[in-house]
């Protein structure tokens, strides 16, 4: 009677430490309820290719300012300041990757290793009176008088704006005449918010950020 009692006893302890065993291994194995949350998509990107001409060397670079007051209607609201990424044009072309959601509102820098002293930052016109699409000669760039350079943005993963690049004198530190890079885009592409005041010659450009 005493050793099948014993024996009973054996079997009981066995089979819990196997079931003790078979909770471990599920525990071990079983994913993170924390770390599956954490887990998130990611955001999707537009390869931006700016075909160039006129400005070999030059460093095109990517942006987006939104403005305050009176408040941006351009969405996604945030964010409202965001320096994107800059390069060399080679072959007469650059490549830039941006946020999709981040080219609405974004706007584009040319600077040119021949220009002077300008005591700011040329921005590529995007549009301006004219419909999308539109090509700009250089006569009808250089006498805009009002223009943008707010990309309305796209869904797309790539994107190709053909630009322009030309030298023309222009007031600049003291209003001593100073060569100044005149971008534009040819066709037109679409954009977004009011025109600005051209700085003349059918310029566009800042001291800090174009803000759309």
């Amino acid at each position: 009677m005493r050793a099948r009692s014993i024996t009973m006893l054996i079997t009981v302890v066995a089979s819990s430490t196997a079931m003790l065993a078979t909770t471990s291994h599920a525990a071990t194995t079983s994913p993170s309820p924390t770390a599956s949350a954490t887990t998130t998509a990611p955001m999707p990107k537009t390869t931006v290719t700016l075909v160039v001409k006129g400005c070999e060397g030059c460093t095109i670079g990517v942006e987006r300012g939104l403005k305050n007051e009176p408040a941006s209607t351009v969405q996604p609201s945030k964010p409202d300041h965001w320096d994107g990424p800059s390069a060399l044009v080679k072959n007469g072309f650059v490549t830039l990757t941006v946020p999709t959601a981040y080219t609405a509102g974004a706007s584009f820098t040319v600077s040119a290793p021949w220009e002077g002293d300008t005591d700011g930052m040329t921005n590529i016109v995007l549009g301006g009176k004219t419909p999308p699409a539109t090509l700009i000669s250089v006569a009808r760039a250089t006498n805009r008088t009002k223009a943008t350079a707010c990309w309305a943005g796209t869904q797309d993963n790539q994107a190709i704006i053909r630009v322009t690049v030309i030298r023309r004198n222009l007031g600049g530190m003291g209003d001593k005449k100073v060569v100044f890079p005149i971008a534009w885009a040819s066709p037109t592409v679409a954009t977004v918010g009011p025109l600005t005041k051209t700085l003349g010659k059918g310029l566009l450009g800042n001291q800090d950020m174009f803000f759309c």
